[in-house]
Order: C-alpha cells, then structure tokens, then sequence
C-alpha cells in the first residue's frame, strides 16, 4: 500500500478499526441478557399491542394519541411483567411506530375504525333509547297505578 499523505494513513487505521469496534459492540450487546431479552420481545409486544389499540377503535372512538398511549401503557406493563421495568419510553414508542407503521393498512382493513360522527351519533342513539326505555317505565308505573286505583275502587264499593 502506498501512502500519499496523512488522510490515507487515518482513513486505514479507521477501515481497520471498524470491524473490531462492531465487534466489541456486538459482545457487550449480546453479553447484556436483559438488552438481548428486550430485543427480542419489543416487536412481537407492540403489535400485540397496536391490534389491542385498534381492536378498542373499532366501538368506541379514540384519537391517534390516545391508542399510541395506550399502547405504549400495554407494552410498559408486558415488559413490567417481565422484569424489564427500566425500558426507556422513547424506545418504546419508536417500536410501536415502526410496528404502526408495517400494520397500519393491514389494520384498517381488519378493524375499520369509528370516526367522531359515529361516535356521536351512537350516543345519540343510546341516549334515546334510554329516553324510550324511561317513557315506558313510567306508563308501566302509570298503568299499575291505575290498576291498584280501580280495585282500592272496587274494593270500597
């Protein structure tokens, strides 16, 4: 090899680094079980938890933040079960997005999600039902009453 000026002999000795740096890395990596353990389990733990997410979506409405928090609460916890309290958040959240983002079209098929109109309108309907539900009662109540008048009637005759 022919070295031309200083840049060349910096350059190889960084080339010739690299591959034992990885290295090391790669050991200290692998060597930490707790790392290694949370590797292994982020992905397969935030698309369970983005399908649970978006599972709740699909009766009552939740805005985006709100699934992603919620997903990353789920996560939290399934690592907590698992003696891997110490996760840091962003990491957490970064796995969850990752996941979203591979799922997010497979998602919406599977489990189409209600909208804030929908959402609305449901508790419209809900909340008239149990208006009917009401009226009903009382004209049941009403008839009852009626009925104990006619034999109090009856019964003083």
């Amino acid at each position: 090899m022919q070295v031309n000026s200083i840049s060349d002999v910096i350059i190889a000795i960084a080339l010739a680094a690299i591959p034992i740096i990885g290295g090391w890395i790669g050991k200290v990596i692998t060597g930490n079980s707790k790392a290694t353990t949370l590797i292994n389990v982020l992905s397969p733990l935030a698309k369970a938890a983005i399908v649970a997410m978006q599972k709740l979506g699909v009766t009552q409405y939740l805005e985006g933040e709100a699934k992603k928090s919620g997903a990353v609460d789920i996560v939290k916890q399934a690592l907590s079960a698992l003696g891997l309290s110490d996760a840091d958040e962003a990491i957490i959240k970064n796995a969850i997005e990752k996941e979203y983002a591979v799922l997010i079209n497979e998602l919406n098929q599977t489990y189409p999600q209600i909208t804030a109109e929908q959402a609305k309108a449901q508790e419209a309907a809900t909340q008239q039902a149990s208006e009917v539900a009401k009226v009903d009662e009382l004209a049941k109540a009403q008839q009852a009453l009626a009925d104990a008048q006619a034999k109090v009637n009856a019964l003083q005759k």
